[in-house]
Order: structure tokens, then sequence, then C-alpha cells
């Protein structure tokens, strides 16, 4: 479950403190862990709860290898986290479904906005507060993050399991992958897109039926250098209009300097004006 990339995600610096640490101690990071492979939110009975990798089973074994450690130091961090009501474990036949009691992994991205927008707008008692968003505004914000890893990760298991001629469920690595794409602002349907692209591309280059795509991170190098380029378009595009905008001002500028010197009867001199002999 090692992954070679890296990518921020939110947490709360009240979890450093000697209250947390004197509860789980080294625990904490499986507990880190959990909330950055947490793919959706959901609330019940006044809780939000943090679905891990989107309630997918895991193994021991393969938390284990996370941080290079034994299944039994796992069993006891879990133990740790479920006892002081850290995370909901649900057992499963093949492993445990993971819950994160609290999380506010999505939450933090609309509190931040709102923040901001409180920080940064002047003052003005007449002014409507309406830069900050309203907690049915940032439902819906949450609930599109949270519904964007699971609906591309259903395309990625359709397109996977037409290719492999059976059924293929993503695994914790492919989440992550998702997860990643999702952060870094790639739009749903710009990923389905490139997503089904991806597998065409790998389709019109293979050369036996037993190649197919394993992973999702095969498609996610895909996406990002589109969506990088994307990007870069975009950004060159603002740019030469800014500029085509800068060269309209000057010119009109320069039109009516030059149509103000013609139009001098002094010819531009400038001081007493002496009269030509007779």
């Amino acid at each position: 479950m090692k992954t070679d990339k890296s990518y921020p995600f939110p947490t709360y610096s009240g979890l450093l403190n000697s209250e947390h640490y004197d509860k789980i101690g080294p625990a904490l990071w499986l507990f880190l862990w959990f909330i950055s492979a947490t793919t959706k939110e959901i609330e019940k009975d006044g809780v939000c709860w943090g679905i891990v990798l989107g309630h997918k089973p895991l193994k021991a074994r393969e938390m284990a290898a996370v941080f290079g450690v034994s299944e039994k130091t796992v069993r006891r961090w879990l133990e740790l986290l479920e006892t002081h009501e850290y995370i909901k474990a649900v057992r499963a036949p093949y492993g445990l479904m993971i819950s994160v009691k609290h999380s506010k992994k999505f939450s933090f991205r609309s509190d931040k906005i709102a923040h901001r927008s409180i920080k940064e707008r002047p003052f003005s008692p007449q002014a409507p507060d309406t830069d900050v968003r309203s907690d049915k505004d940032n439902t819906n914000i949450n609930t599109a993050a949270d519904d964007a890893v699971d609906y591309i990760a259903k395309r990625f298991t359709q397109l996977r399991s037409a290719q492999e001629g059976r059924t293929v469920y993503p695994s914790s690595r492919d989440y992550q992958a998702i997860a990643r794409i999702v952060a870094i602002g790639v739009p749903v349907t710009q990923t389905i897109k490139w997503l089904e692209e991806c597998f065409q591309a790998f389709e019109n280059r293979r050369t036996a039926a037993s190649e197919t795509i394993k992973a999702f991170r095969y498609c996610s190098k895909f996406i990002e250098d589109r969506f990088l380029a994307q990007q870069a378009k975009n950004n060159a595009a603002i740019q030469h209009e800014r500029m085509e905008r800068h060269d309209k001002t000057n010119n009109r500028a320069n039109f009516r300097g030059a149509a103000k010197r013609e139009t001098s009867i002094t010819g531009g001199q400038t001081g007493r004006i002496r009269r030509k002999p007779v």
C-alpha cells in the first residue's frame, strides 16, 4: 500500500497535545493515514464520519506494510483508536471497514473559504454577508467532493472489468490515486473523459489480450499531464488577452497624442510668437 507520490491533506493542530498523546501515542500515525485515505464524508446523528477508501475492507497486513511494522502493532493501534472513539471499525469477511469520527477533511476546505472571505473583505455595515457560504452551500460542496471519488472509481471499475473480461474492483492504491486527482482540482467530467481516452489509447497500443491496465495510477499520469497542459493553455490565452488590451490602450493613447499635435495652431511651439516681417 505504499505510494511513491505525496500530496497534502488537511487536519487540525488540536491533535498535537498531551491529551491525545496519552490516549493513542504512536497510533496517531495510523489515524493520520486514515484521514489522508478518507474518500467521502457522511453525517449520522450529528457526527461527521469520514469513509476510508470507500469502505473497502482493509487487512492488518496491508496497514502494517504502510509503516513497516508488524500486524500485532497495527492491531494494537486499531484497538487504541477504537477504544478512545477516534474511529469505528466494522468487521467484514475480508478485513475492516474504517470510519473516522468527526472527520473534517473536506469540510476544512469550505471552512477555509469562509474564513478567508471574512478576513480579506473590507468591513461594511451595510454590505450583506454574501461571501460566506451557508451551511447548505458547504454541504453541497462536500457532497460533490465526496461523490467525485466514488463516481470516478465506479467508471474505472467498469473500464477495467470490460478490459479484463471479469469484475475487478479498485484497490486501496487506486482510491488514493483517484483522491489525489480530485484534490488537485480536475473536474469529474473531464477526469472521466481523459480516463476513457487513456483506456482507448492503451487498447490501440497493446499487442496481446493479456496486457491490461492494472492500476489507476497508470491513468492518473495521463490525466495529470492533460490537466496541466490545459491549465497552461488557459493561462497563455488569458495572458494574450491582457497583452492585447494593453496594446489597444497604448495605441489609443498614442493616437490621441498625435492628433492633438497635428491640430495645434502653434505647430507644437510654446511661448511668445513673433509676427513675421512685412
